[in-house]
């Protein structure tokens, strides 16, 4: 059975006249790693909030079809017992953080939940671990880098145990490095075969951990999947506004020059390969 199951969603905002999903319609298996990606007002975000219940149990709208997760309605089962099978983790990670010290803001929810200490504890330490902060879980969160907060509030979701982790473009507000840090966590939950949802806009970087790409533009799914089919679709994806992997498009223009490749490169690894390959045919 799906993780997750969606047919024929569809949503519109109160008070809006346009519909901001419409005919949506996918599944999650368990251990999938699934990039979504569209240009802004695509509809990406929205999505996530179905998925979650958050559409329509707390933001209100009309929303029509059924959306699943383990065969339980999210839109009647409470956010709460979601909440313990999918961990959402947004692109404004100081909104996300309320305690003192990166410890209590991982342990705070644990103890809502009545775990016993060394449950706790044992949690606590292992995704201290994960995200690389045990050395700093006496600061306040304020005091940290972009990427530290991002990772605290992975952390928090993660401790929850849950199935499902969905990072809602949670590197859209991080400089460079933070950005990196949130990327190499992405790829260490797929070493651990973590089923992830990650709406992303740094393609180069889902390229490298991403199953399945999930193409979005005014509510509707264009395209779903896998990600060497998705990326190697040039000319659609910038048509939206979307740029594939540079190594892509460089290959992509190479081809068009009369270079054939075997398969279209779409991380640096496969590129340099690929112009070996090439080299050692002329």
């Amino acid at each position: 059975m799906p993780l997750i199951e969606l047919k024929n969603i569809e949503f519109t905002y109160r008070g809006a006249a346009n519909q901001s999903l419409s005919n949506i319609t996918f599944s999650v298996e368990p251990g999938e790693f699934i990039g979504i990606i569209g240009p802004t007002g695509a509809g990406k975000s929205t999505l996530c909030w179905v998925i979650t219940g958050v559409i329509p149990q707390i933001i209100k709208g009309k929303l029509k079809g059924t959306s699943f997760v383990k065969g339980m309605s999210s839109r009647k089962t409470p956010v709460a017992t979601i909440s313990q099978i999918i961990g959402l983790v947004q692109q404004d990670a100081e909104a996300q953080l309320l305690m003192t010290d990166i410890e209590k803001e991982i342990v705070f929810p644990l103890e809502n939940l009545g775990l016993p200490p060394e449950e706790i504890n044992r949690r606590l330490n292992y995704v201290l671990d994960l995200v690389n902060l045990r050395s700093e879980c006496q600061r306040h969160p304020f005091y940290l880098s972009g990427g530290q907060k991002q990772r605290v509030a992975v952390a928090t979701a993660l401790a929850m145990e849950p199935e499902i982790l969905i990072l809602d473009e949670a590197t859209s507000e991080l400089d460079p490095i933070g950005a990196e840090e949130v990327h190499n966590l992405a790829g260490l939950l797929k070493k651990k075969l973590k089923t992830v949802l990650m709406v992303e806009h740094n393609i180069d970087e889902l390229a490298k951990v991403a199953d399945r790409i999930i193409v979005m533009d005014k509510g509707r799914i264009l395209m779903d999947a896998p990600v060497r089919q998705v990326l190697s679709q040039v000319d659609f994806l910038q048509s939206l506004g979307i740029y594939p992997p540079q190594v892509t498009q460089t290959a992509f223009a190479l081809q068009n020059k009369g270079v054939n490749f075997k398969q279209m490169p779409i991380t640096v690894e496969e590129g340099m390969q690929a112009i070996t390959r090439v080299n050692h045919n002329v």
